[in-house]
């Protein structure tokens, strides 16, 4: 009998302790080699060290109730991420020019210790999601039902004089890379940053392939352009029903305070529901991550 009682009670708490559920779709790995340091554009300060981002990370999903986080990085910065503690699901992200053999991404899925691939970085590389050296990677994902992160949009002022040479803005429209979609139907895509400055692109993309997703990365911190380019997707995306693939991604790369920023910003706007949050927050990308509904 009491329990009877007890059970309209949950579901009235039910939803507000949900509430704190979250799944942050976009973080980053180091080793201290591969580590690096830089204040960001709104002048965030970057943890000292890759142990001390990793400290502060898991921190800082203790603090938000991160249940998981897509953590994307070279082999040996996953290893190092997801024996530390096993909420990281591992994203093989290609940082170097050259992928790794086609029979070891095949192996490393097999295993478990690739699980998404992302972030795809190919526009730093000069290059789309449509390049010849990805398609055979893409067959696999497909195959094995592994879902894909590639980041699109803009990157730090001056990248291409200073370190990713190749980096062109024009290469990171999503509609660059709509063959991709034709040519794999039922590759779950993730567009990272939404698109950024195209993410109208972004929107006419969600639209015409039910299989394309977006998180929202930088859009939710790093800089006043970002953020009006998020409000402007978020309010568009509501209104043209696709919000139900919208995933939240805190881009935290070396600054932890990245993920605190990105929760409250999104938080903050007042034309979502908190159904609405609580879906980008959580349920979006536990669909897209094939975890369940």
């Amino acid at each position: 009998m009491k329990n009877i009682f007890l059970a309209p009670l949950f579901l009235i708490l039910c939803p507000a302790l949900s509430h704190g559920q979250i799944i942050d779709m976009h973080l980053h790995a180091y080793t201290e080699q591969d580590y690096w340091v830089a204040t960001a554009r709104n002048g965030f300060t970057p943890a000292a060290s890759a142990r001390e981002l990793l400290e502060k990370t898991i921190q800082k999903m203790d603090e938000h109730d991160i249940e998981l986080a897509v953590v994307s990085g070279n082999l040996e910065s996953l290893r190092y991420y997801t024996q530390a503690d096993d909420r990281f699901i591992p994203s093989y992200q290609d940082y170097a020019e050259n992928l790794i053999p086609i029979d070891s991404f095949v192996s490393l899925i097999k295993n478990g210790d690739i699980q998404v691939f992302g972030e795809v970085m190919a526009v730093y590389h000069g290059q789309t999601l449509n390049d010849e050296k990805y398609l055979p990677y893409l067959k696999v994902c497909e195959e094995y039902n592994i879902p894909v992160a590639y980041h699109t949009g803009g990157t730090f002022p001056g990248a291409n004089a200073e370190i990713w040479k190749k980096f062109r803005l024009s290469f990171g429209n999503p509609l660059l890379i709509e063959d991709v979609l034709v040519r794999f139907p039922k590759l779950k895509l993730s567009l990272m940053h939404a698109g950024s400055n195209f993410y109208e692109n972004t929107l006419r993309m969600m639209d015409q392939y039910p299989q394309v997703y977006a998180d929202l990365g930088v859009l939710l911190w790093l800089h006043p352009m970002e953020k009006d380019y998020a409000v402007k997707f978020l309010e568009s995306a509501k209104k043209y029903g696709v919000l139900d693939r919208v995933m939240f991604g805190s881009d935290q790369m070396i600054w932890p305070d990245a993920i605190t920023a990105s929760i409250e910003f999104l938080n903050s706007l007042s034309f979502l529901t908190e159904v609405e949050k609580r879906d980008i927050l959580y349920r979006n990308a536990k669909r897209f991550l094939n975890k369940g509904s």
